[in-house]
């Protein structure tokens, strides 16, 4: 009779929990060997005893079934003291490549905690930006319980966004193959030329350079404005709302700097562009946006005491999407 290996367990954990640390965060990452859509890392803390019902259920995710790894998400977001994901871009990836997205991702992860970690377990990585005690552990997700549990958070996330995807782009099949090189994802990519959610930076991508996403105006604005809005999360601000319509026009993003309101004017910039993104938002634009924000500020009913307007300038790529972001604080004055 074989002997079943023993899963992952807390080992690593006590001996954090033994110098005194307090909030061990597990990380793992999926994602990084796909053709398409985001690499992707989960952040878990547990207690520090945890609920027996958490070893039966969590493993390495590529050991359990779709079924098993959804069962085994409940289970550790009811149980996790904290629990976060964080995703970097295909045109991110495409920027400035997989190791350092890998750890960007990580890092996002990481700022979403509540409460934050005093310590780290990474599987196979490090984080030197990271100034926290940290150890990385080759396989981790097979011997640390807490990097088990972020491998889960992370793959259930992203399997759930490759999903979503898929009805954006059917013919691509994100929704059984997850953005892996299958023969059927090849097949497509060869039949319709890569949509923006590849990585043209990958093999076979980059092989076809004649072939790039072709993206329409409304959809580069879209894509800017949820890349402008996921990096303010990353700054630690929350989104109020976005696309404040008026008679005066658009407010594309409204959010909070802690006491302070704050009105985003988004603009995709590309590289070649002479124009810095404020000189876009000048004279009439300028005094038509004013009027939108007092506008909220009126709606709301709120005696907001500050409160500001940024432009976010979003760089673009050769394929037309969101590579990087600058925001130009207090850009547009009354």
């Amino acid at each position: 009779m074989r002997e079943t290996s023993p899963g992952p367990d807390v080992e690593f954990e006590a001996q954090f929990h033994r110098q005194g640390y307090r909030y061990v965060a597990g990380l793992d990452e999926v994602g990084r060997g796909c053709l398409a859509g985001p690499v992707t890392a989960g952040a878990v803390i547990l207690p520090l005893n945890p609920h027996p019902s958490l070893s039966d259920v969590v493993r390495d995710s590529k050991q359990l079934s779709a079924r098993q790894r959804e069962d085994a998400y409940e289970v550790i977001v009811e149980s996790a003291l904290a629990h976060s994901t964080g995703w970097t871009s295909p045109a991110e990836i495409d920027r400035i490549g997989i190791v350092p997205s890998t750890r960007l991702a990580m890092r996002r992860a990481l700022s979403r905690l509540s409460p934050s970690a005093d310590s780290l377990l990474i599987d196979a990585l490090s984080l030197r930006s990271i100034n926290l005690p940290q150890k990385s552990i080759i396989r981790g997700d097979s011997k640390s319980l807490s990097i088990a549990a972020a491998s889960i958070i992370a793959k259930v996330e992203r399997d759930t966004l490759m999903g979503r995807l898929s009805e954006d782009y059917p013919d691509f099949g994100f929704e059984s193959h997850k953005g892996y090189g299958t023969q059927r994802h090849l097949d497509a990519i060869r039949q319709l030329g890569p949509c923006a959610e590849h990585r043209m930076s990958f093999r076979p991508l980059n092989q076809a350079p004649n072939k790039a996403p072709a993206l329409g105006t409304t959809q580069v604005g879209k894509l800017a404005e949820s890349f402008a809005a996921a990096a303010l999360e990353d700054r630690g601000m929350t989104i109020v709302t976005r696309n404040f319509r008026t008679r005066f026009g658009e407010v594309d993003l409204v959010a909070m700097s802690g006491e302070t309101l704050v009105f985003v004017e988004v603009r995709a910039r590309r590289s070649r562009a002479f124009v810095t993104p404020a000189e876009t938002v000048m004279g009439e634009k300028s005094r038509r946006l004013i009027a939108a924000c007092q506008q909220f500020l009126q709606d709301t009913e709120v005696p907001w005491s500050d409160w500001r307007i940024d432009v976010a300038s979003v760089e673009l790529d050769r394929w037309e999407r969101p590579a990087s972001v600058e925001f130009i604080e207090s850009a547009i004055e009354e």
